[in-house]
């Protein structure tokens, strides 16, 4: 997807950047059966305590239920569009199947709307976007949306730009390894399913934000550290002027 560059017409504006949605977004309007509500929590807990920094705010959402598992097999589905999520860095697209269902799954790099896919435990095609088991996808082929236990659903490389490879079976032939994009290999069961293909919308890592005002739009909060605190909100806060952490060794709040 390529990414717009603004003039600098102000500050914010000067390194700002945003990604061209209408080059691969087809459709703006989400499938109203596949929406759930989205209540925010703001990084609380249950009694309400912090647990996870810097959240709170931002645009309100709908939450698009996605079929990570895959497991509508054998039945043919047509790519009726690519669309947005406002909950991932990947795009999602919509999937008619023959017997009248919709599912929206993550959308694989270069794929076209008016494709057909498939899933199964065998005889599948190794083409983008169709899911298999491990066992059935060839050594060295691209995958992502990769299961850690039979239908559990996919787990890993699941973001925008994310896949890994396959490099063989183990010796049991119980196991595939694969190989993710940190360089960390794994095994994995051979019954586990993965699908063909990189994620797309792999430029929105390159995207510069511009201004804090994104950043809010977004639900993340400012970063403050924690020497400039008060000795009551963070273990390093407190002393006069730029003071030492004053312990061991530094420490989460």
């Amino acid at each position: 997807m390529p990414i717009i560059k603004y003039k600098p017409t102000t500050n914010a504006r000067r390194n700002m950047s945003v990604l061209d949605y209408k080059a691969e977004i087809t459709k703006t309007t989400p499938e109203k059966s596949l929406l759930r509500k989205l209540k925010k929590n703001a990084g609380r807990n249950n009694s309400g305590s912090i647990t996870v920094r810097h959240k709170g705010g931002g645009a309100k959402r709908k939450y698009r239920v996605i079929d990570f598992k895959r497991n509508k097999d054998n039945i043919p589905a047509k790519v009726d569009s690519i669309q947005y999520d406002p909950n991932r860095t990947a795009n999602i697209a919509l999937l008619h199947y023959a017997d009248g269902e919709k599912r929206y799954i993550i959308a694989p790099k270069e794929l076209k709307v008016g494709a057909t896919i498939v899933s199964g435990t065998e005889n599948i095609d190794i083409q983008i976007g169709n899911s298999t088991i491990l066992q059935n996808i060839p050594e060295g082929t691209v995958i992502h949306n990769i299961e850690l236990k039979p239908g559990k659903g996919g787990q890993l490389a699941r973001s925008a730009g994310a896949s890994a490879q396959v490099l063989g079976f183990d010796d049991t032939e119980k196991y595939v390894i694969i190989r993710q994009q940190s360089g960390e290999v794994r095994k994995i069961l051979a019954t586990c399913r993965a699908t063909i293909g990189t994620v797309g919308n792999e430029d929105q890592a390159l995207v510069n934000i511009g201004k804090a005002g994104r950043n809010r739009h977004k639900g993340i909060r400012p970063t403050v550290r924690g020497s400039v605190m008060n000795p009551n909100d963070h273990p390093h806060g407190g002393g006069e002027g730029k003071a030492p952490i004053g312990r061991a060794a530094p420490m989460t709040p």
